[in-house]
């Protein structure tokens, strides 16, 4: 007797207060799930919110005695001609939930992306279906829509997605092959008790709330193993810019003890030898001190642009961006591995200078959201595996291009090099369509900001050129012309003649 009292109460769950509890529950973790989402910027927590909004839409005015079933109960013909577009949306939204809480597109793209389409366009007839209702005033079309139409298929679809799930390497997908598969299997039994004649539906809000419950706890989960990963590529970001920075302590206090030995060691031969001799040796120490003094400014500039880089590493890192940061990192490490090489020659080819200004402008060219549209020409003519020209000798005028010429600019950014030969020099174009020369130097006299940086990284260019070709018959050259169309600033060219030998 007792069990048959227990089974009566319970095949009422809008009598005896089962239906308030779960509506309260389903609006309490809507509107937590919706401030988390603001938060955390995570689109699962949005879809779980608008999933749980939607169920307590379709449940609440159904009970007895509940304080928003009383203030909705004008508008309950309203809410029931609604109950298959309710539905049908808080269907589609779990799909939406379903593929970024296990994150599919990462482990089957190309379906995710036909998935998303189909969703879109069901959202599409659900609103001419619910267009043509309301003007017919019949909810008719909505009900063979739904029933015989978008729920078959997202049943389907629905099974055929967990096996996906089952089969993807996500770390939080248990959490809802479980709640999923015991919604749709106590659903379905639920259902099939109602149509025998034997209703028993506080089986679909036990389901609901078991459902939304494991959802959540996946939820936290998740955002626990992101939180992990975040702290661990910190940390590793971390060691790795203390590592930089003691390398170029290293490497300046090395530099400083070389400098110092080899002007002592001039100083000498200034004493020891004939004014020919010395003369001669002075050059060729001069040309070492040279290079020197160049090493020893790189070993400034580098730690400055590691730095930038690794913030930017940081950056992706944080916006959950791995694939971003793990490109932008392989390609880092390998400008690093090239600039350290070219630090240690006097001379290289045309071919391999090149080669490291592109990786250097793709390095850039992340960090500017791939905004500079970058090419390089070359005379076919040319053999530039034999044209010989110092290491890293066109970077400061890259740099100026990008930071001081296109950096402030607005909408198409374009850098182009050209390579030709015009006997007796090979000549070498650096052209960007920035804001010019003038407005450049205003913009950093508005901030403040001093312009030696730039005026030295020229300076040593230009002294270095004038070291390398000391023993060619002719000299080099840099030519700067300022750009114009329809009189206005219209961008930098930047001409560098080196002799043939």
């Amino acid at each position: 007797m007792m069990q048959g009292n227990w089974m009566q109460v319970l095949s009422q769950p809008q009598e005896n207060g089962i239906v308030i509890f779960i509506s309260g529950f389903l609006l309490a973790l809507g509107l937590y799930h919706l401030l988390l989402y603001f938060q955390n910027k995570d689109y699962a927590y949005l879809y779980y919110a608008l999933y749980a909004l939607l169920v307590f839409g379709y449940t609440f005015h159904r009970a007895s005695h509940f304080v928003l079933a009383d203030l909705a109960a004008p508008y309950r013909p309203y809410i029931e001609f609604l109950y298959d577009p309710i539905k049908w949306l808080y269907a589609t939204v779990y799909m939406f939930f379903a593929v970024t809480f296990v994150d599919l597109d990462q482990y089957f793209p190309r379906f995710t992306q036909y998935l998303k389409i189909f969703l879109k366009i069901s959202l599409s007839i659900l609103g001419i279906l619910l267009l043509i209702a309301i003007v017919s005033n019949n909810k008719k079309v909505l009900d063979y829509g739904y029933n015989f139409g978008f729920l078959p298929i997202i049943f389907i679809l629905s099974l055929y997605i967990l096996y996906l799930i089952y089969r993807s390497g996500s770390a939080v997908k248990y959490y809802l092959l479980i709640g999923a598969g015991t919604y749709l299997l106590v659903t379905s039994y639920s259902h099939y008790l109602t149509y025998t004649g034997r209703p028993f539906r506080v089986l679909f809000y036990a389901a609901t709330a078991f459902e939304m419950i494991l959802f959540a706890l996946g939820l936290g989960h998740k955002q626990k193993l992101i939180m992990e990963e975040k702290n661990l590529w910190q940390t590793l970001i971390i060691k790795e810019h203390e590592k930089n920075l003691a390398l170029k302590d290293d490497l300046t206090k090395k530099l400083g003890e070389e400098v110092s030995n080899k002007i002592a060691l001039i100083n000498t031969l200034k004493q020891e030898k004939r004014i020919a001799e010395q003369n001669k040796l002075a050059v060729a120490y001069s040309k070492q001190i040279l290079q020197l003094r160049l090493q020893a400014v790189q070993a400034q500039m580098n730690p400055h642009f590691l730095f930038n880089s690794l913030n930017a590493i940081k950056l992706f890192i944080i916006k959950n961006d791995q694939k971003q940061a793990v490109t932008y990192l392989t390609k880092f490490a390998k400008l690093i591995r090239m600039v350290l090489n070219h630090a240690k020659i006097a001379e290289t080819s045309l071919k391999d200078e090149l080669d490291l200004i592109k990786l250097y402008i793709e390095v850039e060219n992340i960090r500017f959201n791939h905004s500079i549209d970058f090419k390089v020409d070359i005379d076919e003519h040319l053999d530039i595996n034999q044209i010989k020209v110092p290491p890293m000798i066109f970077q400061a005028l890259i740099e100026n291009a990008i930071w001081h010429g296109l950096a402030p600019k607005k909408g198409e950014k374009k850098l182009r090099m050209h390579i030709s030969k015009k006997m007796p020099y090979t000549k070498i174009s650096i052209e960007d369509n920035g804001i010019g020369r003038k407005k450049a130097q205003d913009i950093q006299r508005q901030k403040n900001k001093s312009l030696k940086k730039e005026s030295m990284g020229i300076k040593i260019t230009e002294e270095r050129l004038a070291v390398y070709t000391q023993a060619y018959k002719n000299k080099f050259k840099i030519n700067f012309i300022d750009l114009y169309k329809d009189q206005q600033p219209a961008g930098t060219k930047v001409e560098v003649y080196i002799p043939i030998a």
